[in-house]
């Protein structure tokens, strides 16, 4: 029986091996953890974008409604300066036209207010939905390299796991050489 050098080299390579086996394996578990993560991420990337695109919708609305109100009271408050011109007995002439021009005015630019306004939030949220829409691709893209890591991972471990166990029945017959 040969009990020497060459034992104790193939003893302690079957055991590295077998350790690094081990911390493949668990490296391999924990970006599988990371992959889940990176997908409930991009699930709520997702649930931001749509909840983006709805506040889109609302502003669409809600900017009309606001349009349609002040509307109203420009017609409102030129149909009362028409009523109190001819109330006082004056034509529709002169200063009354000038009144009611100014609030014809005054009204298109209040509405082309409202409707930019209107654009520019709608156009925030827009860009809102497309930014968690792209950060929803990328944690897609985090899901498949966590898992091809895991892969390469679960394969260096079975490797190793080879290895170790051909260190191990290599030391084995070194007992029995001379």
């Amino acid at each position: 029986m040969a009990f020497g050098n060459a034992t104790f080299t193939d003893i302690s390579g079957a055991v590295s091996d077998l350790f690094a086996a081990s911390a493949d394996k668990s490296k391999a578990q924990g970006l599988r953890y990371k992959a889940e993560g990176d997908r409930l991420e991009g699930q709520n990337y997702d649930l931001a974008s749509t909840l983006a695109l709805q506040n889109k919708q609302f502003t669409e609305t809600s900017t009309a409604i606001k349009e349609a109100q002040q509307q109203r009271q420009l017609y409102q408050g030129m149909g009362e300066t028409q009523a109190d011109v001819a109330a006082s007995g004056f034509s529709a002439s002169g200063s009354s036209i000038d009144i009611l021009a100014d609030s014809a005015r005054q009204g298109a630019l209040t509405k082309a207010v409202l409707g930019q306004q209107g654009l520019i939030t709608e156009a925030g949220y827009q860009e809102q939905a497309e930014s968690y829409q792209n950060m929803s691709k990328a944690a897609s893209f985090a899901v498949q390299a966590d898992l091809s890591a895991a892969d390469a991972a679960d394969k260096a471990a079975e490797g190793a796991e080879i290895t170790g166990a051909i260190k191990g029945v290599a030391s084995f017959a070194t007992l029995f050489t001379k």
